[in-house]
């Protein structure tokens, strides 16, 4: 016999009063795939083990979901282009199960085409922070303009890539009228180590 119960979620709007129950297993059955497990959710487990003299010792475990994937959003067109600068709408994401430590601006420059667009055809994920100095040592298409705590992000709001401030120890240097980018927004989550 499992038993099992959640104990708490990183989301705070999970209702961890419908995450409990007991499985029954046969003898010759050595495994059990739980499903409708809340993400970013740890979970006490025990399981029994009986025979025709009754049950064994409980062992018991807990163990934590892995956290959910942000949900995407619609790409939307800048608010205002100037030679230097792009101005987009920054939304707050919704965590589900997968709370946000930082927002990032990623700066990628469109070697190909030589136009600039605020989103991507196909969503990319940067998860190594690059800064704009280490991307030009690196030779690297993006960088990280900028990170943003999840405080200074409650609502939307308009944000302007290549204004030449640094945000969260990235430097936003203005955009060369000479290149093409695209500007991406992610939410950042480093919950669970």
């Amino acid at each position: 016999m499992i038993t099992y119960k959640a104990l708490s979620s990183l989301d705070p709007s999970a209702d961890l009063t419908t995450q409990r129950g007991r499985v029954f297993k046969l003898r010759n059955e050595t495994h059990h795939l739980f499903v409708g497990l809340y993400p970013g959710t740890t979970y006490f487990f025990t399981l029994k083990a009986s025979t025709n003299k009754g049950f064994g010792p409980p062992v018991t475990t807990r163990i934590t979901t892995k956290i959910a994937v942000m949900p995407e959003y619609e790409s939307e067109a800048p608010l205002n282009e100037t030679e230097t600068t792009i101005t987009i709408l920054l939304k707050p994401a919704q965590s589900r199960g997968a709370p946000i430590s930082s927002y990032q601006l990623v700066v990628k420059e469109e070697r190909k085409s030589k136009t600039r667009r605020a989103a991507s055809e196909a969503p990319e994920c940067f998860s190594a922070p690059v800064s704009f100095r280490n991307a030009s040592i690196l030779d690297s298409p993006y960088y990280i303009a900028a990170e943003l705590p999840p405080s200074s992000l409650t609502v939307v709001q308009p944000f302007t890539v290549g204004d030449n401030k640094s945000y969260g120890g990235f430097w936003n240097p203005p955009l060369s009228p000479a290149k093409s980018y695209s500007i991406y927004y992610q939410a950042m989550s480093r919950a669970n180590g």
